[in-house]
């Protein structure tokens, strides 16, 4: 008879512990000033970079573990691996055009300590050298 009541107090009670236990949101350790960077138009055969923002939005020192690419076009190269609180760091990202094509590469971010993977993106268009001429005359 008292059970259904005591059930019904008991249960958000210990919701509340679970949660309150939780570790922090990882999510919320750092911040990018965008998720993609588009290019627009690139000339084949012609490197193309670009810069992230990332901002150490937590109350703790970041490190960032490993930086990389989904392929070998792609080159992320970060400004530095430690990030204290409020601080930032410059992840330069270099796009070389090697094929006539549309594309979306991603680079990944791991800090340590984490098991979360960050994922930034660029795209763009890549146009034979007539063509991108043709598009943007000298």
């Amino acid at each position: 008879m008292y059970m259904k009541p005591l059930i019904t107090l008991i249960i958000p009670l210990c919701t509340n512990i679970i949660l309150a236990q939780s570790p922090a949101n990882e999510v919320n350790q750092i911040r990018f000033n965008k998720g993609v960077h588009n290019f627009g138009f690139l000339q084949l055969g012609v490197p193309a970079t670009c810069s992230f923002t990332i901002t150490n939005t937590s109350k703790k020192k970041i490190e960032i573990e490993k930086t990389w690419a989904g392929c070998g076009c792609t080159t992320p190269k970060i400004s530095r691996n430690s990030i204290t609180p409020g601080q930032q760091a410059q992840l330069s990202v270099t796009y070389n055009a090697g094929a006539e094509e549309v594309f979306l590469k991603e680079i990944y971010i791991k800090l340590k300590g984490s098991d979360n993977v960050y994922v930034l993106r660029v795209k763009g268009q890549v146009l034979s050298k007539k063509e991108y001429q043709q598009k943007f005359p000298s």
